[in-house]
């Protein structure tokens, strides 16, 4: 069951409304020696493929030590962004750890940690010779703005009513939208609209952020024993500078911290 694709992720997801689904608990996932973290491998640099497909990035670099904290081995697998949440639900994955914020409705659908493991935000990028100063000028002028499908980004722009959004599967599809022309803004983290400037892509930011955001590791709901191991491991990974030292190697700076404490 861990190894589940799509399919099977939406056929367990259905059943649920049917039937309970049996999870990896803590004691089986040591008696496995291996643990499933899902992730969508479309957010840089949080999580993207190698050149042999592998998973790499803060997102990883997070589960790879998770596991190696917990005792197993990980196993790093790909998703849709918009579908991870059900296959946590659903028993197809062990544990997220795929930047996701924290909402009512994941609340009732999946168990979250104690504390995020990232503070981030949402900004708006848009070409670098674009005149838009704002969202709102944007949003005025009826401008396409690509975002991640199934995140609180589009959540967000959705709620204010925003007039035109393009949704894809991931940041790099998204940008691309900008940069053919499909989409005149992106509304991302200022950590990937950082990056993607950094790497040469023609693009400014505008505004300040539109709002900030935490990113929260998930699990199954009513396995105590995982959430309270996760928990410890995370907290030991704050102490000892571990998790710091992820963010310094991916994002060049700190954001792990709470922005009141540094």
């Amino acid at each position: 069951m861990k190894y589940s694709a799509r399919l099977l992720i939406l056929a367990l997801t259905a059943m649920l409304a049917l039937t309970s689904v049996g999870f990896a608990n803590l004691e089986d996932i040591l008696a496995e020696g291996e643990a499933v973290f899902v992730m969508s491998g479309e957010y840089p640099p949080f999580s993207m493929p190698d050149e042999d497909g592998n998973m790499i990035g803060f997102d990883a670099d997070v589960a790879t030590e998770l596991a190696a904290r917990l005792g197993v081995d990980a196993v790093l697998q790909q998703a849709e962004f918009s579908s991870i949440i059900a296959g946590i639900q659903a028993g197809a994955f062990d544990v997220s750890v795929a930047s996701h914020a924290r909402t009512e409705e994941r609340e009732q659908a999946v168990q979250f940690m104690d504390a995020p493991y990232y503070y981030s935000g949402a900004q708006v990028f848009v070409p670098s010779d674009s005149e838009f100063t704002s969202i709102e000028e944007m949003s005025e002028a009826g401008a396409t703005m690509a975002v991640d499908l199934g995140g609180t980004n589009q959540q967000y722009l959705e709620g204010v009513d925003y007039p035109e959004i393009a949704t894809y599967s991931g940041v790099q599809d998204s940008l691309l939208a900008v940069s053919s022309g499909r989409a005149e803004g992106i509304f991302t983290s200022p950590i990937v609209g950082n990056l993607a400037i950094q790497e040469g892509r023609d693009l400014k930011a505008i505004g300040n952020l539109v709002f900030e955001e935490t990113a929260w590791v998930t699990i199954a709901s009513d396995q105590p024993e995982l959430q309270a191991a996760i928990n410890e491991a995370l907290d030991e990974m704050r102490a000892d500078g571990t998790l710091l030292e992820i963010s310094q190697r991916w994002i060049g700076g700190d954001i792990v911290t709470p922005p009141s404490e540094r």
